[in-house]
């Protein structure tokens, strides 16, 4: 049976929006707080890349695995043409065992995953430059990529269509949480039989208003050198035709991005939020020349945007998910698969939510196993 409680969302990011339409539609009350506008944080900037493709344990594999299918799922009924991407990922690497041994294991594992030369990869990526010597290739044809923008538009008309209501700016910044109490910097005190936060990167800051606090154990993002800051760097315009498949090089990560842009990112940009803007510049002409190596159409291109995107990383890599202790009102969502988690976690969410029936899916990611332990080594 649904109860039909008040629920307070915090953060209206991709996970967020996702989490509240979901508990809109099993019936209750939600209000969803974002102290910006929905889908103007890290969902913005993300690569929005759908996939299990290098993701473990086994039962981590499995749970973005339903990811990817949970996207597929909701798209016919969410006008999935509008945001989302089934074009497969076409992966490069030098020639090690590496991709081969990761390719036998997805297989293994029930997830589509080959091996492929280069021929064949030109043929599924025709804007892809021949590859050089010693280059291994693999086709992922199930992961896809999602465009967050009207992806979050929807979710949230969907959450309002079916009584939500959302909150911004002043009215959706949280300065308090309290058992059964949500307080704002407009000074509103919303009553909330359950306070579901899925603030990335945010989440330390929020649960250490709690009473009593609850603290949440992040990768450090706003210090000189951290690593949970990336660089992202769109470019164009690409002419005559634009790549259409994710692809991923050893020096570059690429796909397209509306207005005729592709979207990058490096491993290797070390950048942080407080990198000068002249280092970011130089970094982001970096990734545009990379890019002319590897895909055809950007002779004329220029660099449109960059912007230093910080990633919500759980201190041991895999996503935080349900009630803290000592904090049993509150219900955390924190990870770092945001964009391929978000429909399956929303679903499972609402089900411990709204009908009160724990799921055994989400039982390795509880806040408990930081309790007394100190933060546990990264779970790979």
């Amino acid at each position: 049976m649904v109860r039909l409680r008040r629920c307070v969302v915090i953060g209206a990011g991709v996970l967020g929006a996702a989490v509240a339409a979901r508990l809109a539609e099993a019936g209750m009350r939600v209000a969803l707080l974002e102290a910006d506008q929905p889908g103007r944080g890290t969902s913005r900037w993300s690569f929005a890349w759908v996939n299990s493709n290098d993701k473990g344990p086994r039962p981590y594999h499995d749970l973005n695995h339903a990811g990817l299918r949970a996207w597929a799922q909701l798209a016919p009924d969410l006008d999935g043409a509008a945001w989302y991407r089934p074009a497969g990922n076409l992966e490069l690497a030098a020639s090690d065992a590496g991709l081969v041994a990761r390719v036998r294991r997805l297989t293994q594992w029930g997830y589509p995953a080959r091996l492929t030369d280069a021929a064949e990869a030109a043929e599924i990526e025709p804007a892809l430059r021949p590859p050089g010597a010693g280059i291994e290739a693999a086709w992922f044809p199930d992961e896809a990529y999602l465009l967050t923008a009207p992806l979050i538009e929807r979710l949230i008309t969907r959450a309002t269509a079916h009584g939500a209501t959302l909150l911004t700016g002043e009215r959706g910044r949280v300065t308090g949480l309290d058992a059964g109490q949500v307080r704002t910097a407009a000074g509103d005190v919303m009553a909330a039989g359950e306070i579901v936060c899925c603030a990335g990167r945010w989440t330390p800051q929020l649960t250490a208003m709690a009473s009593p606090a609850s603290p949440v154990p992040l990768l450090t993002w706003d210090t000189p050198g951290a690593t949970a800051p990336g660089l992202v760097v769109r470019v164009g315009p690409v002419t005559p035709a634009a790549p259409s498949r994710v692809l991923h090089t050893p020096e570059l990560a690429l796909r397209p991005h509306p207005g005729g842009l592709l979207h990058l990112e490096a491993p290797d940009a070390a950048v942080d939020l407080h990198t000068p803007d002249s280092e970011l510049r130089r970094w982001a002409a970096e990734l545009l020349d990379r890019a002319r190596r590897t895909v055809h159409g950007l002779d004329e291109a220029r660099i449109v945007a960059y912007q230093v995107c910080v990633r919500p990383m759980p201190a041991d890599g895999i996503s935080i998910i349900g009630r803290p202790p000592g904090a049993e009102w509150l219900y955390l969502v924190v990870t770092h698969s945001g964009v391929t988690l978000a429909a399956h976690l929303a679903r499972l969410i609402t089900t411990e939510l709204a009908v009160g029936a724990p799921s055994t899916e989400l039982a390795p990611y509880r806040p408990s196993r930081f309790a007394g332990t100190g933060t546990p080594a990264p779970w790979r």
